[in-house]
């Protein structure tokens, strides 16, 4: 009868930990958002356009056109910016004083209320030119969509 009993609480054990899994969403998923950068520091512009969602944003400042967002990265590919020798610190929910850490604005308190998905998180990542967060969220097939960052904090 034990054996019985542990082996249902066993079963349940793996049962809730299942579940839990797939109740993170994929934009708060460390391998997925590790892929994410991954593809942000290899991809072509346009793959990048794909995984950027609109309006973008870019420390306080508000990206709403395409071609803004696309030149964007098409500067920061041509000077050779990338997130180098990333390493994902924190993961998690956006919150909703998120956006102080971006900047203390209307603009932007607005831009978190209304663009940042319902699944938003955020990722603290350190690499080679400091530390940066990344909004993610929704998704582009497997992977999360970057809708913002900010950095390089001095890490």
């Amino acid at each position: 009868m034990k054996r019985q009993i542990l082996s249902i609480g066993t079963a349940l054990l793996v049962l809730l930990l299942a579940a839990s899994c797939t109740t993170v969403p994929v934009s708060q998923r460390e391998n997925r958002v590790e892929a994410l950068i991954e593809e942000l520091n290899t991809a072509p512009v346009d793959r990048l356009m794909e995984l950027s969602a609109r309006p973008f944003l870019l420390d306080g400042e508000i990206i709403i056109l395409e071609t803004d967002l696309a030149m964007m990265w098409t500067n920061l590919r041509d000077v050779g910016f990338t997130f180098r020798s990333a390493t994902l610190e924190d993961l998690g929910p956006v919150t909703p004083t998120t956006y102080l850490s971006f900047a203390d604005t209307m603009d932007v308190r607005t831009w978190f209320e209304k663009y940042a998905a319902e699944d938003a998180g955020l990722a603290r990542i350190a690499t080679s030119h400091g530390t940066f967060l990344i909004i993610t969220g929704d998704r582009t097939r497997r992977l999360p969509q970057i809708f913002g960052f900010t950095g390089p904090e001095e890490g």
